[in-house]
């Protein structure tokens, strides 16, 4: 059986390249029976850990502006499928929530992974214009019905498009993501910033959208005794929605003196694990997640997790992180100041935090992602 799997995708910091340049890792360093065709773009091997290339994968390499959503979608429905025919290949796997259409006229077996149920959940709460976002959604929602097997990342997900896409349970298989082990080697290598890491601060690490719900956190913060304890508060961001960060921006003008809350856009991975290993606190509040991997990233790095109770990831993070209501500025400003004031909590959930952790490896994500795929019909 030949095998191609589609990795092109947005080169920028963010889960979406964290998670298919894993994916990439994985399937140099593993040996498979499978031949294999991995389309990545040039930019794709500045991540690449492995020297020496298994004589079983053929790398395809495309140019880099394919990376670009609107390029991307042309090359994979209209290109994509009869290069796999060309090439013999029988199964596509496509990592990003969308899929080759054409491949059904093919008879080319698709596999589908899909990382968010978003356009079902929140709709109203999708960063771009509502055009655009009725485009997503529906192009997820045939790539889904059309796909022979569909991969999500969470029992929860499963559970959530089978209610709202009436599909079929056998259909959809679960694979949890992993988490990247730590660098040492290249965590020294540290890009220089303005930020002082004596600080003591609360982090936090997630897309601008309004799901994640800044300003709930920033009110919060506002009601803790941060400024006795001398606290500061880190966001960083990959900008999606545009205008939300204006109004976080305003609401943190008029709320807060300088030098209290920080936001960095697109650090590169060293920058970003310091600001993991040197954070006093980590905070997540989001309505919907199918997963949700930055805590288990903060677990990682032995820092406590205080969390949104909702979607997947209570699922994810187990017993060890404290959780919040999302939607109640008060009770994550009471669980802030928990957290601040008792350094048993925090001693108990990083503990839990690294049993937690050790749950989630890459290794076990490509080897069951693998059987999903080889696996007949």
């Amino acid at each position: 059986m030949i095998l191609g799997i589609d990795l092109i995708a947005s080169d920028l910091a963010s889960g979406t390249k964290s998670f298919n340049t894993n994916l990439l890792n994985q399937f140099l360093k593993n040996k498979s029976k499978e031949k294999i065709f991995i389309f990545i773009t040039k930019n794709y091997f500045n991540n690449i850990e492995v020297k020496k290339i298994p004589k079983n994968i053929k790398l395809v390499i495309k140019p880099n502006f394919l990376n670009k959503y609107l390029f991307k979608i042309i090359w994979m429905q209209i290109i994509l499928p009869f290069e796999l025919k060309i090439l013999g290949i029988k199964k596509i796997y496509s990592s990003m929530n969308y899929c080759p259409l054409i491949c059904k006229i093919l008879n080319i077996q698709i596999i589908l992974n899909v990382h968010s149920n978003l356009p079902w959940v929140y709709f109203d709460k999708m960063p771009g214009s509502i055009l655009k976002n009725i485009f997503i959604k529906y192009f997820m929602f045939v790539s889904i019905k059309l796909s022979d097997k569909l991969v999500v990342n969470s029992y929860y997900a499963k559970k959530e498009l089978i209610k709202k896409l009436k599909l079929k349970s056998k259909k959809i298989f679960v694979n949890y993501l992993g988490v990247e082990e730590i660098n040492f080697e290249r965590k020294n290598k540290i890009e220089k910033i303005k930020f002082d890491f004596k600080n003591r601060y609360i982090l936090s690490v997630a897309s601008c959208v309004r799901y994640h719900n800044f300003i709930n956190i920033l009110d919060a913060f506002k009601n803790t005794n941060y400024k006795k304890k001398k606290i500061k508060l880190v966001f960083i961001m990959q900008i999606l929605d545009e205008k939300y960060f204006d109004e976080i921006k305003n609401y943190v003008h008029k709320n807060f003196d300088n030098n209290e809350i920080f936001f960095f856009k697109n650090l590169n991975t060293n920058l970003l694990n310091k600001f993991y290993s040197k954070s006093f606190i980590y905070i997540f509040s989001s309505y919907c997640e199918v997963f949700g991997l930055t805590s288990l990233e903060a677990m990682k790095y032995k820092i406590p997790v205080l969390i949104s109770n909702c979607s997947a990831l209570p699922e994810v993070n187990g017993d060890a992180a404290l959780y919040f209501n999302p939607n109640n500025p008060s009770d994550i400003s009471i669980k802030i100041n928990k957290l601040i004031n008792s350094q048993r909590l925090r001693k108990s959930l990083i503990h839990k935090g690294i049993k937690q952790v050790n749950k989630f490896k890459w290794i076990n994500t490509y080897r069951n992602l693998m059987k999903i795929i080889t696996k007949k019909i």
